[in-house]
């Protein structure tokens, strides 16, 4: 009989992952698969008002301009030559909410081939500014990039630094041009009749360096990149959202402490379920069993349980499938340590987050597995 190959791993992600980054991707470089296309045509978190896939860039692939930092960026309608008002804002969930009357650090990277940079505004909001009804030109942001320290990067793009002070309602942040009135003598344009500007390695830190992200931070960012719809999926979601708005869900807070956060990360592979069904095996017991063991519920801030298959098969089997294999584990750890099914977030993802190729029978059964993160406090 083979060896059972299990990944079972022991992290300290606090510090490090994150480093007190309340946006999450905010280099662009984690792709989002939109559920509609089945294409990375976006980044994952970031999603901008036009709801298509106008503004985002991979410089790698195409005749555009070097990005920052790695290979991506982002790209927004300051204007149109035609067409007046025309504008295209990028927005983003904070991962923790803020502390009224603490001060935050927002550091951007700005790039536009006309002189287009003085008034790229930053809104902070309680409610998704893609539901937002009124016009740009009725928002006063919060920051302007004529109030950020600029400075150049040996190369096309700009560093602005702002400093903004919470009132404790944020949970969205929104960039792009709020001039009122269009720019003029505008002679270059990137998409048909819009000229753009372009934005990299977004941040947004605390001050203060005793303030620390929410223990709930990684279970957040979670929630964030389930966020798939994109163009037509998008336009209706955003259509229905703006004709019976959600209610505002205020995020849990940044906090003082010295505590980290460690995460347990244990990779369940295919072998542990009957085939093609989500019923545990008796071999998978054991090891969860183990797992539980290493459990200790005050001090768990949450656990997040998600499910993967393989390219074989429909989408739609294949989604209930990664999504009964995650409740079923989180139903077994739950039985064992009484009060985590509460804390416990369950995701299916079918095949769409490989961690190897499908074209191989060994890459496939990589990418049938289960993995769970628990994130706990010490």
């Amino acid at each position: 009989m083979k060896p059972i190959l299990l990944y079972w791993l022991l992290f300290v992600a606090y510090q490090n992952s994150y480093a007190q980054n309340l946006l999450a991707n905010g280099g662009f470089e984690e792709e989002n698969i939109c559920t509609e296309y089945k294409e990375n045509c976006a980044p994952e978190a970031w999603i901008a008002t036009s709801l298509y896939a106008n503004y985002y860039f991979d410089a790698s692939r195409e005749r555009a301009v070097k990005a920052h930092e790695g290979t991506h960026y982002v790209g927004l309608t300051a204007g149109n030559l035609v067409k007046k008002g025309e504008r295209n804002f990028v927005r983003a969930r904070l991962l923790c909410g803020l502390q009224a009357g603490h001060q935050y650090k927002l550091v951007m990277w700005l790039f536009a081939p006309e002189n287009i940079l003085d008034s790229i505004g930053v809104y902070f909001s309680e409610q998704d500014f893609l539901i937002e009804k009124r016009s740009f030109k009725l928002i006063d942001p919060q920051l302007w990039s004529w109030d950020g320290k600029s400075t150049g990067s040996g190369g096309l793009w700009k560093k602005v630094e702002l400093l903004y002070t919470a009132d404790g309602t944020e949970g969205y942040i929104s960039i792009g041009n709020f001039k009122r009135n269009d720019y003029s003598g505008i002679r270059i344009t990137e998409y048909r009749n819009d000229y753009y500007f372009f934005l990299d390695e977004v941040s947004l830190t605390p001050v203060d360096p005793k303030e620390k992200l929410c223990f709930q931070v990684d279970s957040v960012k979670a929630e964030i990149y389930t966020e798939n719809e994109r163009h037509g999926y998008l336009v209706r979601k955003v259509y229905q959202n703006r004709k019976s708005p959600p209610p505002v869900r205020p995020l849990p807070k940044t906090t003082q402490r010295r505590n980290q956060q460690h995460i347990d990360t244990l990779i369940i592979p295919d072998i542990f379920f009957a085939t093609a069904s989500y019923q545990l095996s008796p071999v998978s017991f054991h090891v969860l069993d183990s797992f539980t063991s290493r459990l200790s519920l005050p001090a768990i801030d949450s656990m997040v349980v998600e499910g993967h298959t393989d390219s074989i098969g429909k989408l739609a089997y294949n989604e209930a499938l990664s999504l009964n294999r995650a409740i079923s584990v989180k139903d077994y750890l739950s039985n064992k340590v009484q009060g985590l099914q509460e804390k416990t977030t369950t995701r299916g993802f079918a095949y769409l987050r490989p961690v190897a190729t499908n074209k191989t029978p060994a890459g496939r059964k990589m990418n049938r597995r289960v993995e769970i993160f628990v994130y706990r406090r010490e």
